[in-house]
């Protein structure tokens, strides 16, 4: 299979996660062969983008992502996205694109429980308590708010 990659507005490339926006009744995927995060709303012909390069350049600055994986919202509407070759999960305020590490170590894939090791889905409960799959240590990693 091989797949072209496209800038126009119209395409996704890899869109492997995405969640639900109520706010903006609109779909934020995580488009991985493009190395960002668009905003789709629904009945739209095409998207704009959130968070990321609009060129599909990757990156590991608080700015740039690296085949991001999973993505979720908490309840006021902050953007957390498992940035898969970047090991790390990026917390990012609503409307911001300048994101924070706040799991894993940026280009530093290990086992320690400070680390990830390409992580693909992120998910945060109503205590904003942070469970991530954590893919190639075979794992589950809880990281607590408090």
């Amino acid at each position: 299979c091989r797949v072209t990659w496209t800038s126009r507005i119209t395409q996704l490339a890899y869109p492997y996660g995405f969640t639900f926006d109520s706010s903006s009744n609109s779909l934020l995927i995580a488009n991985a062969q493009t190395n960002n995060i668009v905003r789709w709303v629904l009945g739209a012909s095409n998207w704009t983008l959130v968070i990321g390069s609009p060129t599909g350049s990757s990156g590991n600055t608080s700015t740039l992502l690296s085949h991001p994986i999973g993505i979720t919202l908490d309840p006021m509407g902050n953007i957390y996205v498992a940035d898969s070759q970047n090991h790390r999960i990026q917390f990012f305020f609503a409307g911001q694109s300048n994101g924070t590490t706040i799991a894993g170590v940026t280009g530093s894939p290990g086992t320690s429980q400070s680390q990830l090791n390409t992580p693909c889905w992120v998910i945060v409960d109503n205590q904003l308590n942070l469970y991530i799959s954590d893919f190639s240590n075979n794992r589950v990693q809880f990281f607590s708010h408090s």
